[in-house]
Parts: C-alpha cells; sequence; structure tokens
C-alpha cells in the first residue's frame, strides 16, 4: 500500500519571534498590570490578556474506529491544535463494520479504488470490489501508518453520554470489556462515529432456539475462523435467509462450497451488474459479465504509476458520481438502466425462469440499495442451489417450514437478515434539558446537514443519520464532515466559546428541504428499503444526504454559524474578547501571512520601473 500523508494543518512555518523567558513572561505581566489599570481609569473594558488565536485545549472523545475514527484520528491532530484526542472502540481492532462483519464471500459492493480514504491510495487491492478482510486489514495499515493507535483504547464499550450544562463538557461512562469495569471520562466535544450497521436483526419467524444444526447470523459469523478449525462444508446442505447485500455474497461462495443451497427470498431486488466497465476497460481488462475483477500483476504493476493511477481513480470517481440522476423519477438514465438491467437479469436467469418473475421488482432501480451481486445470479442458476420463494412460518428442529407447509432440513442456516438502521443510539446520550437521544429519535431522526443535531452541544455526528448515499463515493462526506467539525473546534477555541448547538429552525428547515428533495427521487415509490427503516411508500427518508455527495461536500464546506447559538467562556466577557491583547501568539512568525496572501491569486513576474 502507498501511503502519502496529508498536508500539515498550516503552511507556515513556525519559527520563535524571541525567546520567551522568565523575564520577558514577568516584563509582560507587569504591562498587563499596568494596562488594566489604566483601562479603567478612563473606563475602557480590560482586554483578555491572551494573543488573538491563542485557543484553548480541547478534549475529544470519539465514539467508534472504523473509516470514520481512524480519519479523525489523522485529521483532527493535524488541523486542530491543542488537541487531546481519546478513541474508544467496542471490539478487538481498528475497522469498524470490517472488523464486525467476517461472514463467507464479504466484500464492499462499491469500487475498491474509490472505497478508501482520498489521502492513503493503495493501488494494490486484490480486486475491483475489495474482500472484506482486505479492507480491515487496510484500515488497520493506515492506522499503523499514522500511528493513530496512540488514541485508541480497544474493548472499551461507551455505554452513556450526559451533557453536563455548569461545566459545558460530556460526561463519557465506558465499559472496559476485559474486565468489566465501568470508568468515566470528560470531553469537551463527541464524535459519534459508530457506524449504522452495528445492531444485527434476527428474521422474526418464531422457534430458533429449538433448531438443533449450526446457525449463524451473517453479522456474527467468522467464516475464517471456520476454515482454521477445519470446518467442512461439502456434504452439507447450507439455508440461507435474506436477498439483500449479505446475501449475494454468501450464496455464491456457499454454491462453491456446501453440497446443497437453499436461499429463501421474498424480496424483490435488482441487480445491476458490475459497475464501471469502461473503467475497467482503461486497464484492458477482460471479465466476465457479472463477476468480480481480479486483478492481474500486469494491472496492479501499471497502477503503480503515480500519473496513471491519478487518473485511474478519478475515472472511478466520475464513474459513481455520474449516476447520479438515475435516482430522480422518471429520469432518461431511469427508464434506460432499468430496460438494460431487467433484460440482463432475465438473460442471466434464464435456466430458471420463474426466479426471474419472483426476483425482478415492480419499482424503479434505486428505490431499494441497488447492487452489483458479482456472481449471485450464476449461483442461483447453478445445480446445486435451490431459490425458494414461500414465507417462511418457523424454525423447526432440523430445519426451516415455509407457510405452504413445505419442511427444508438443513445442516446449517445463515440469517443474512441485515441490522437495525433505524439511528437510535445503542445507548443513552442526555443532552440539554434532560433530552434522551434515544426517545427523541424514537420515531424520527432529526439532524442539521447530517452532522449536528437540536439539544446536543459539542456533538457531531459521523455517517451516521441522514448521511447515506443512494449513488456516489460514501467516505468522501465522511471526511468533509470531520473537517467541518474541526473548524467547529476551531472556532470555539479560537473565539471563546464554551459550547454550540444547532438551532431548531435549523433542523426543521434542513427535514423540510430533504421532504422536498426526496419526494422527486426513486426512494419514495413503492418498495421496503432500510432507506425507510423497512417502510414502505413515501415514508420519510431520514438515512440518505438529500442530494448527490458531491453536493453534500459543497454543503459543509463553509459552515453557516448564524445556525447555531453559542455560550461563551466566563472570561470572554463581551463579543469581541477573542481578539486578545492585540498581539499575535508568540511562537508565530511574523511573517505567515506572505505566502498565504500571495496565494489567493495566480502569481504572475512583473516588473515597475
Amino acid at each position: 500500500m502507498t501511503v502519502d500523508p496529508p498536508p500539515p494543518a498550516s503552511a507556515s512555518s513556525l519559527t520563535p519571534m524571541m525567546p520567551y523567558d522568565d523575564a520577558a513572561r514577568e516584563r509582560a505581566r507587569i504591562f498587563a498590570t499596568a494596562a488594566r489599570e489604566h483601562a479603567a481609569a478612563i473606563g475602557a473594558p480590560p482586554l483578555l490578556e491572551k494573543p488573538i488565536n491563542a485557543g484553548r485545549k480541547l478534549r475529544v472523545v470519539c465514539v467508534g474506529a472504523g473509516f470514520s475514527g481512524i480519519h479523525a484520528a489523522v485529521y483532527l491532530p493535524q488541523h486542530v491544535p491543542n488537541l487531546e484526542l481519546q478513541i474508544y472502540e467496542r471490539s478487538d481492532d481498528v475497522g469498524g463494520v470490517w472488523q464486525f462483519n467476517r461472514y463467507a464471500g464479504i466484500a464492499c459492493d462499491i469500487p475498491a479504488h474509490s472505497y478508501q480514504l482520498t489521502y492513503a491510495d493503495n493501488t494494490q487491492w486484490s480486486k475491483f470490489f475489495a474482500p472484506g478482510g482486505e479492507i480491515q486489514a487496510y484500515l488497520a495499515r493506515v492506522a499503523d501508518h499514522y500511528g493513530v493507535r496512540k488514541y485508541m483504547k480497544m474493548r472499551h464499550s461507551v455505554e452513556e453520554l450526559l451533557w453536563i450544562p455548569d461545566e459545558g463538557k460530556w460526561l463519557v461512562r465506558v465499559r472496559n470489556l476485559d474486565t468489566d469495569e465501568m470508568v468515566e471520562d470528560k470531553a469537551d466535544f463527541v464524535a459519534y462515529a459508530g457506524g449504522a450497521l452495528s445492531k444485527p436483526v434476527w428474521p422474526k419467524i418464531p422457534g430458533r432456539e429449538i433448531y438443533k444444526g449450526i446457525i449463524h447470523h451473517s453479522a456474527g459469523w467468522d467464516s475464517a475462523k471456520e476454515e482454521a478449525d477445519g470446518v467442512d462444508w461439502s456434504d452439507k446442505t447450507v439455508g440461507v435467509i435474506g436477498v439483500g447485500s449479505s446475501a449475494i455474497q454468501i450464496v455464491p461462495e456457499m454454491q462453491k462450497r456446501a453440497k446443497q443451497v437453499v436461499n429463501f427470498g421474498r424480496s424483490k431486488t435488482w441487480l445491476s451488474g458490475v459497475f464501471s466497465p469502461d473503467v475497467l476497460a482503461q486497464l484492458g481488462a477482460n471479465t466476465k459479465e457479472g463477476m468480480n475483477h481480479i486483478f492481474s500483476d500486469e494491472e496492479k504493476e501499471r497502477l503503480r504509476d503515480t500519473e496513471f493511477y491519478a487518473e485511474f481513480r478519478r475515472m472511478v470517481e466520475r464513474d459513481l458520481g455520474s449516476v447520479h440522476y438515475l435516482t430522480h423519477r422518471g429520469s432518461a438514465m431511469q427508464t434506460a438502466i432499468r430496460a438494460d438491467v431487467d433484460a440482463t437479469m432475465r438473460r442471466k436467469l434464464a435456466r430458471k425462469p420463474d426466479i426471474a418473475e419472483t426476483l425482478i421488482p415492480p419499482f424503479p432501480i434505486g428505490c431499494k440499495r441497488l447492487t452489483p451481486g458479482p456472481g449471485y445470479l450464476d449461483a442461483l442458476v447453478a445445480d446445486n442451489v435451490n431459490f425458494v420463494r414461500d414465507d417462511l412460518e418457523c424454525f423447526t428442529e432440523k430445519g426451516i417450514r415455509t407457510k405452504a407447509g413445505e419442511e427444508f432440513e438443513l445442516d446449517a442456516i445463515i440469517c443474512a437478515t441485515g441490522f437495525d438502521v433505524s439511528s437510535i443510539p445503542g445507548f443513552p446520550i442526555i443532552g440539554l434539558d434532560g433530552v434522551n437521544l434515544q426517545d427523541a429519535w424514537k420515531d424520527e431522526a432529526r439532524t442539521y446537514l447530517a452532522t449536528t443535531i437540536a439539544k446536543m452541544p459539542n456533538f457531531f455526528s459521523i455517517l451516521g443519520a441522514q448521511s447515506g448515499v443512494g449513488s456516489g463515493s460514501l467516505l468522501i462526506i465522511m471526511e468533509e464532515q470531520v473537517a467541518y467539525m474541526a473548524r467547529a473546534l476551531n472556532k470555539c477555541a479560537n473565539e471563546g466559546y464554551k459550547s454550540l448547538v444547532v438551532k431548531e429552525e435549523a433542523v426543521a428547515s434542513f427535514l423540510r428541504y430533504t421532504d422536498a428533495y426526496f419526494a422527486r427521487t426513486v426512494f419514495t415509490e413503492e418498495c421496503k428499503s432500510w432507506y425507510k427503516n423497512g417502510k414502505m411508500g413515501a415514508a420519510k427518508i431520514r438515512t440518505l444526504w438529500p442530494g448527490s455527495s458531491q453536493h453534500a461536500i459543497l454543503s459543509l464546506r463553509h459552515p453557516r454559524w448564524e445556525d447555531y447559538e453559542y455560550e461563551r467562556e466566563p472570561e470572554y466577557d463581551h463579543p469581541l474578547a477573542w481578539l486578545g491583547d492585540g498581539h499575535i501568539p508568540v511562537d508565530m512568525d511574523p511573517a505567515f501571512y506572505y505566502d498565504d496572501l500571495r496565494s489567493r491569486i495566480e502569481k504572475t513576474s512583473f516588473f515597475i520601473d
């Protein structure tokens, strides 16, 4: 992996103006005392005896060490002076969903060269859609390369967050999962980066406890460990419940391993085939239709070329971003792609056309999450796979019985039935006026720009509610959310604010905009999707960003500080106290502005006689 460090927080070199020894400090103290006495004599308010932008030390607690937590650990210390950072992660290692999920066939359904941090390029992915283990290993290498593990405590589960108004701090209660000891921490700010896919949901059919065979939820199945223990699937009949993104990865893998596979699926879903064929063509790739491209040694070597890789990466990003109009009702792109995908699915399922009638939806492409599903349709028509569309009645001792009365004897059952995506936190988060976010979000998750929340001061949600994407790149939104948080931290540190909290009316305005936007999209059509928390039809969308991922970046880049309420630190006793004592910090280069000002306008060389 080639990892290039991000630029430093400031391009200015910091060289001391003068030695700031004890004698200098004493002279400064005497001068400040005389200045205050003179100000009092003429009736002027005293100055804050600090240089401008001196800032104060801030402590940030981050919940989670997945993509968001790792990036926050890299970015925030470089861009926020005087920062203390502590990250709590309940798992054994970094990686978030990629550490938590280890089922057979796990992979990302976004091209690998986009599903990575913008400043930490891996040119050597094994496949176009990277296996989950590779993604977790990539994140571990990023954490090691940037030395951010020092900020992290593994196997520490945050159990409660409580805002203390008088102190302007969050009380953080954390359980050490190795000792079961409950410890307390305090933070000026919180980055809530626990991830959406962390609370597995089992199928809502009775009798699971009486089944005698092997049973896993996809989120709790470590297939690598079973392989290491010598578990042999070749003589087993395996049931897979679901046709979502996990199931369509598991079925092809189990089709190759098991004697027989029974895929239980009533839901309808579009399978797009492999994204980005034009991008792969730039490598001269020749991949079988619908399969995940495996990069050859020659292709990997070509991707090591810096200029070629940069253009390849841009092509991947453009390809992902260019399909945004697919998500708009009645668009020409929606019509054309739907016809193409429909024809492709029917052709690939021609051996078992009844599956096509069950699987192909009546609703537009994108209403439910669109996935490429490499190999899934090929697996469904294989001789050792049976697709069952009947509703399930219950588990039995030996397997599963359908409501049609047919019982399937199964040696193992994999429940690929997804996660609770309601956005309700898994632990109490109690903000202003005793508001618990668990209660406030029971019926509806309400955010401002998917990043801040009313009644939750100094609290930033990273890749939480309203942050998902129906098209485009997810991680660029995450990187911009962390940058937004850094701007807020610096504003509070430099301008003397103890806290900031988004106004209720700003949240309400954002949600009105969100509802108006989604009314024109396919997401509110008649389908049951996790975008609507499992609801049908025109339910409110509180999972996706209302626009393209590029739109999200521009929306977050220049914060509207007027949408926030502030509480000042006591020593900042008037609005312009942040100007300090008329001086810049003592360790700042007096010519700090020169390169910055020159860079604002394209430079030319000319002489004036």
